[in-house]
This record gives structure tokens, C-alpha cells and sequence, in this order.
């Protein structure tokens, strides 16, 4: 080889390069020692040093030439091969050709310097308004014409055998006859992408294969799903797409170009496997829901999940909990009709059922939580136990609120493990967030509230610090107040009594019985003695405690005023009327006074009752009823109807009971209803008082914020402030403007046009 630059000529540097060039792709596998390629390097540099303009034009044109002769030679290896013997025979002699064109290229960079150069001589540089022009740097040309050879001569050749076998080896995969050749696969169309032009890499890859994928496997699974569904039925059909969706994803990430390919494979998975079938799939679902088939419907909502198709599940779940609701409230309809913890214990039953599934197989998702809310609203509000059609009133948020009293007071139904009365304290909360008028279960609680305190009755003082907590959390502080507030006087009266007994002892004054004061807040405690034509005068027994404790009070707390709730009042009496045993008798304060009357006397006539008490006949009916029933006392005239005031009342010699302390207070028959004495309920016209003095209060305070307001807008904003209470009417609204217009609290602005009349805050 000539040392001297200026005797380098084409034919020289041909003669000298041409065999060396030929052996890197043919006989690539006998090597290439460092001595030769420095050598070639040489020369061709000096060439290109000596003979820049003949490089382009003379010297590699026979290069190009060179390439496309050696790329037919080798591929004609392939002229007789199939499927995977043709992919292998490609794929490892493409991988040859990369690897010898990145050997030539390395012997040819002073060439493609020039290439370079020459082109970047011939653009028009860029430059950006914030600094110098920038652009990408030069491809090497070399290393381009060599993927073109290979195209030309062995792709544009080949491509269509090729990607048959490919797909041949996919379709094997899919029938689980053999998965060895995936990695053929991802190297073969590796060769795909790397073909494709610089402008697009993937349009060789996107042209030649993953078309004819996309066809290929929707005509797969349209024929698979046809045939599958018709042996397998619905929920196999389900697991089995389920697995092929995995599988198909899987491959593509594997072993071909994911980034393209997955996001049209998705959508034709999605309309062929699954949107295809939605009918199918919906006719199933209430079959799944009634087999409690949980793993089905979990795959059911994934699936379709994915092609947002849920609304038809949605609705279909919808319609069944209200009618498995209803279904089950009417197996039990009588029992649930006439006991609350029946009632309430099914609705929990149906709420967790579906609270469960909802978790389980929907994944918690907002939209059928939102359907569930829709249903249960209907069978907790609208169900035959609780739902009255001559009133066409619900009375559940009455039955809730004796459900709570129940496991909150002491008895057989109180939950004495605190950690399930926690539980279910929270499902009653969960049942009470679906009542419309939450009004009318706070006016029942609070009733409930006071007899479990008053009465003692509570069973924990915790558990219903917690059940208000519960509540407040939900509603809001200021629908608890006053639950808040009897708690707190209850605390205080502990103190009272201590301080009550420190003063006794500092007068030195001793009280013939054992008494014990509840002092309420008037106005937080639903309480109030009955209307009596005549008040109730204490048995002389009771008098000194009274008035030791009035005075105490007074002189403790000036300017407070005591009223006696005698109606609440409860009392421990002795009773010594059969020989050999002592009963001690829980009785009412209008019990007791009788029960007094008869220590001076074997029999008392009614006359004498009413006036030695104080009571009209009304009043003292239900104390009397009550005695008898339970036997302590026995009257001449067993018909309560016939009464007079002759009628005489004296001690049941023969009286006799299992236990020795027994309750006198009893629910007994007046009419077509049992009550008792003390006993609470919340009548309409109470509800109605306290829903209007509610509306009063949410306008002024309204009207206080804003100053003027528009009658439609202050409608509005008064409907949005109690409807945590209840859903107010229209008129009664009206009825309360007028009534605070009436008071003086707003006004209506003087404007011409009656229409456009405004309320202004005045008071």
C-alpha cells in the first residue's frame, strides 16, 4: 500500500479495500486481526485527505454497490426456509449485517465526515431567538445505507413470510402449543424497527407487522369468543378473557414495540372480547348477584371496568337491593312490625350484605356506593314494617331511635361487650344518615335520652357520650346540643347532691328518707309534668326533703328557679303486706303517695285520693291501673270505666311475686292503646312546632348575614339550612316570613313593582 498521499488513486484504494470490505460480511466468523483494520483505515483517510471531491462522486458509489451485492448473497441462504427455521436463518444473519456495517462504517468515518460536512454546507442553520442555532447531529450515512441494503435486498424479499411465521408463532403461543420462539420474535422485530426511515422509525414495523396482527387477532377472538361463550357459558367466558387479556398485554410488553402496539391492541381486546358481550354480561349479572358469586362479579366490574360500561350493572344492582330489601323485611314483616331491634337488625343485615359486596367485587367505587344509597333510602323509608299508607309517613326514624334506647339502656337487649356496642352503634348511624326527617328521630332520642337518665337506666354513661359523638360527626355540633347539655347536667348533679348533704350536715338536719335531686336545664330536657286541672300535693313525708333542698338551692344559686317534675319522680317503697317477706316496690311519686295513704288506713275511697293528693281523675287513673295489674293493691270495681269517687282501694293481702324488688310501673290498656306512666312521645303537632321554630331561627339568622335578600333566593338558602333537620314545605316557610314580618324581626322594601320586592333585616 503507497505511503505517499499523492499516489493514492481510486483504483489503488479499491484494490487495496474491496476483499477486506467483502470478508466482513461473509466471512465475519474467521475474524479481523488489529493490524488489518488500521491498515484500511489508513488508507482510506489519506484518500479522503487527498481526494475529498472524488470521495462522494467515484469512491462510494462502489461502496453502495458493494452493500446490495452482499446483502442478496446472503439472504439467498434463506430461499428454501419456513417459519422458525426462516426467522432464525434471519434473525442471526441480520444480526451478522449489523454488526459488519458498524465495522465498515468505522473504516469509512473520514467518508462520512465528508458526507457530513458537504450536507451541513448545504442547509440553512436555525437559530432560536435565546442563543446560537442548534441541530441534530449528522446520521452516519454509512450505517443508513447499510439498513436500506438489507431492506432492499432481504426485507422487501422476505417481509411477507416473515411476518406470517411470526404470527404463526404467536398464534402456537396463544394455543399453548409452544412458547419457545418468543424471543425469535422480539429480535426479528427489532429488525422491523430499526429498517423504518429516520423521519419515522416504527412505519416499517407499523406497515409490515403489527397491521397484520391487529387483524389477526381480532379475527382470532371473534371466532374463539363465538365458540368459547357457547360451551363455557358466561362466567368461564369471563375468567378465560380475563387470563387472554394478561396474556396478550404480557407478550406485547415483552416482545414487541408496547409503546406502539399496546394502545391499538387495548381497544380492539376491549371491543372484541368484552363490548361485544355486555348484553351477555348484564342478563348474568343479576344471576352472580342472587349466587352471591363473588369472584365472577369481581371480574364482571373489572372487565367492564375497562371499557367504561358499568352504568347498566349499576343500575341493575340498583333495582336488586331494593328488592332483596324489601324481600327480606316482608319474611319477618309481622315480627318487624312490632319489634324494632327485628327491623333494624334486617336493614343492618341487607346494609352490610351490600356494603361487603360493594367492597368486595366493586372496589369501592363512588358510582354503586351511590346507587346503594338510592335503594336503601327506599327500603329503609318505604318498607311495609315501618311505612304507614293511611298517613303515608315513614315512623322508622321512631323505630331507630327505640332500636338505640334499647342497647343503650339497662335490660335483656343492652350489648354488655363494648366493643360490640360500639358496632353497633355505628350501624345505627349508618341507618340514620338514609332518614329524610332526622328531626323527628332527635325528638324521640332526646325523649328516650332523658327517661334513661332520669330513670337511671343507662347502662353507660361512655356509650352514650359515644352514640352522641357519633351523631355530631354526621350532623354537626348543633343538632346535639342539648343531648350534649343532659349529659353535663347529669355529671353536675353529683355535686349538687354532695353539696345538698354537706349542707344538711352543716345545719344539722337529718331527712327522714334517703333522697336524691336531678337538677335540669330547662329547655335542653324534653320534659314536662302532664296538664292536670289540679297540681299534685306531696304525701307529708316528702315535704321536709323539698324544702331543705329548695332553700339550699336558692341560697346556692340566686336567681334560678326550681319547678318539681313530680311526673318523673321515682321512689322505693317497703311494702310489708305479706307476712314474713318485705318487697320493695319501684314505684312513681303518685304511686307512693297512694301507697302512703293506705299505712292509716285498711281501705280509701277515690274521693279521698283525689283529695288528699291533689290530682283530678284523669290523672290518677293510670297509677291506680297500674298497682292493680300488678296486685299490690286490689280495687272493689274492676272496670276502671265505672269508677267513681266511692269507688274503694285497699292492700292485696294475697299479693305475691318471684322477685323482691318489682317495678309498679307498668304499660297497662286505656282504650286501644297501652302507656304508662312517664311514658314520652313525640306527637305531629310537637313536630310541627319544633320544625317552625326551627324555620324561624335559620331566616333571621339568614337574614342577620345577608341584610336583603330576594324571597325565591331566601327560600333557597332557608330549605339548604334545615334540610339537615327535615325537608321544609313551601307554605310553611312562607308562613314563617310572615309571621317574623309580623314581629318585626324584617320588613319588605318599598319597591313600586311587587316583583321586585325584597326582605330586609330590621331587628
Amino acid at each position: 500500500m503507497a505511503n505517499n498521499n499523492q499516489n493514492i488513486t481510486l483504483e489503488s484504494l479499491w484494490e487495496s479495500c474491496e476483499k477486506p470490505f467483502q470478508d466482513i460480511f461473509v466471512h465475519l466468523n474467521k475474524g479481523l486481526n488489529n493490524q488489518t483494520y488500521m491498515a484500511i483505515y489508513t488508507i482510506v483517510y489519506n484518500y479522503c485527505s487527498s481526494q475529498n471531491d472524488g470521495v462522494l462522486k467515484d469512491f462510494y458509489p462502489k461502496i453502495e454497490n458493494l452493500l446490495a451485492s452482499k446483502a442478496a448473497e446472503i439472504i439467498k441462504g434463506a430461499d428454501d426456509l419456513t417459519d422458525y427455521d426462516l426467522l432464525l436463518y434471519f434473525r442471526n444473519k441480520w444480526n451478522d449485517w449489523k454488526f459488519s456495517a458498524k465495522v465498515l462504517k468505522n473504516w469509512l468515518e473520514p467518508v462520512n465526515r465528508i458526507y457530513a460536512s458537504d450536507n451541513s454546507s448545504r442547509s440553512t442553520p436555525v437559530s432560536g431567538t435565546g442563543g446560537p442555532s442548534q441541530s441534530s447531529p449528522p446520521q452516519s450515512k454509512i450505517m443508513q445505507d447499510g439498513l436500506n441494503a438489507w431492506k432492499k435486498a432481504a426485507f422487501d424479499k422476505l417481509n411477507n413470510k416473515l411476518s406470517a411465521s411470526l404470527l404463526k408463532i404467536i398464534q402456537n403461543d396463544r394455543e399453548d402449543r409452544d412458547s419457545s420462539n418468543l424471543q425469535v420474535l422480539a429480535d426479528t422485530l427489532e429488525c422491523y424497527v430499526q429498517l423504518g426511515p429516520e423521519k419515522n422509525k416504527l412505519e416499517v414495523y407499523q406497515q409490515y407487522f403489527e397491521a397484520r396482527f391487529l387483524s389477526e387477532t381480532e379475527k382470532f377472538y371473534k371466532v374463539e369468543s363465538l365458540d368459547y361463550v357457547a360451551k363455557n357459558g358466561i362466567p368461564g367466558y369471563m375468567k378465560h378473557i380475563s387470563k387472554r387479556v394478561e396474556e396478550e398485554r404480557a407478550r406485547v410488553q415483552k416482545f414487541m414495540h408496547s409503546a406502539s402496539t399496546l394502545d391499538k391492541l387495548d381497544p380492539l381486546l376491549n371491543q372484541t372480547l368484552i363490548i361485544d358481550y355486555k348484553e351477555e354480561f348484564a342478563n348474568k349479572f343479576l344471576d352472580l348477584l342472587t349466587e352471591n358469586k363473588e369472584e365472577e362479579l369481581t371480574m364482571m366490574y373489572n372487565l367492564l371496568l375497562r371499557v367504561d360500561h358499568l352504568e347498566t350493572l349499576r343500575v341493575k344492582l340498583q333495582e336488586f337491593i331494593k328488592i332483596e330489601g324489601l324481600k327480606e323485611i316482608e319474611k319477618d314483616l309481622k315480627e318487624a312490625q312490632e319489634k324494632p331491634q327485628v327491623l333494624v337488625k334486617i336493614l343492618l343485615e341487607i346494609w352490610n350484605r351490600f356494603n361487603r359486596l360493594i367492597k368486595n367485587c366493586f372496589n369501592n367505587d363512588s358510582r354503586f356506593h351511590s346507587a346503594m344509597d338510592q335503594s336503601f333510602s327506599i327500603v329503609i323509608n318505604n318498607n311495609p314494617a315501618s311505612y304507614d299508607e293511611r298517613k303515608k309517613e315513614s315512623n322508622i326514624p321512631v323505630v331507630l331511635s327505640k332500636f338505640c334506647d334499647q342497647i343503650l339502656r339497662k335490660g335483656p337487649y343492652h350489648i354488655s361487650d363494648e366493643a360490640e356496642l360500639e358496632v353497633k352503634l355505628s350501624e345505627a348511624v349508618c341507618l340514620f344518615r338514609y332518614l329524610p326527617d332526622k328531626d323527628i328521630f332527635m325528638l324521640n332520642y332526646q325523649k328516650m335520652l332523658s327517661k334513661r337518665l332520669v330513670e337511671d337506666l343507662s347502662a353507660s354513661e361512655d356509650a352514650e357520650a359515644s352514640m352522641i359523638n357519633k351523631l355530631k360527626a354526621h350532623q354537626g355540633f348543633d343538632y346535639c346540643t342539648k343531648l350534649t347539655r343532659m349529659i353535663n347536667d347529669m355529671r353536675l348533679c353529683k355535686d349538687i347532691n354532695t353539696n345538698f348533704q354537706n349542707y344538711l350536715n352543716d345545719q344539722g338536719l337529718t331527712l327522714p328518707y334517703t333522697f336524691n335531686f336531678y337538677v335540669l336545664t330547662n329547655g335542653s330536657w324534653s320534659l314536662s309534668n302532664k296538664t292536670s286541672t289540679t297540681p299534685f300535693k306531696p304525701p307529708t313525708e316528702m315535704l321536709p326533703s323539698l324544702t331543705y333542698f329548695e332553700k339550699f338551692y336558692k341560697s346556692s344559686y340566686k336567681g334560678r328557679v326550681l319547678t318539681f317534675l313530680y311526673d318523673f319522680s321515682r321512689a322505693d317503697v317497703d311494702s310489708r303486706q305479706v307476712k314474713g317477706k318485705v318487697y320493695k316496690l319501684t314505684t312513681t311519686a303518685y304511686q307512693m303517695a297512694v301507697l302512703l295513704m293506705l299505712n292509716s288506713s285498711d281501705k280509701i275511697t277515690r274521693f279521698q285520693i283525689l283529695d288528699t293528693i291533689g290530682l283530678d281523675e284523669n290523672t290518677i287513673r293510670l297509677p291506680l291501673l297500674s298497682l292493680i295489674k300488678i296486685g299490690v293493691i286490689e280495687s272493689d270495681n274492676a272496670d276502671y270505666k265505672s269508677w267513681t269517687n266511692d269507688t274503694t282501694f285497699s292492700v292485696n293481702p294475697k299479693f305475691t311475686s318471684k322477685k323482691m324488688k318489682v317495678n309498679c310501673n307498668i304499660a297497662v290498656q286505656i282504650g286501644e292503646t297501652k302507656t304508662s306512666e312517664g311514658a314520652q312521645t313525640v306527637s305531629q303537632t310537637e313536630i310541627e312546632k319544633e320544625r317552625y321554630f326551627k324555620l324561624q331561627a335559620a331566616i333571621v339568622r339568614i337574614m342577620k348575614s345577608k341584610k336583603v335578600l330576594s324571597h325565591n333566593d331566601l327560600v333557597v338558602e332557608t330549605t339548604s339550612q334545615v334540610s339537615k333537620w327535615f325537608t321544609p314545605k313551601i307554605p310553611t316557610i312562607k308562613k314563617a316570613i310572615e309571621y317574623l314580618i309580623d314581629q318585626e324581626y324584617i320588613k319588605r322594601t318599598s319597591d313600586d313593582n311587587q316583583n321586585q320586592r325584597k326582605y330586609e333585616y330590621i331587628a
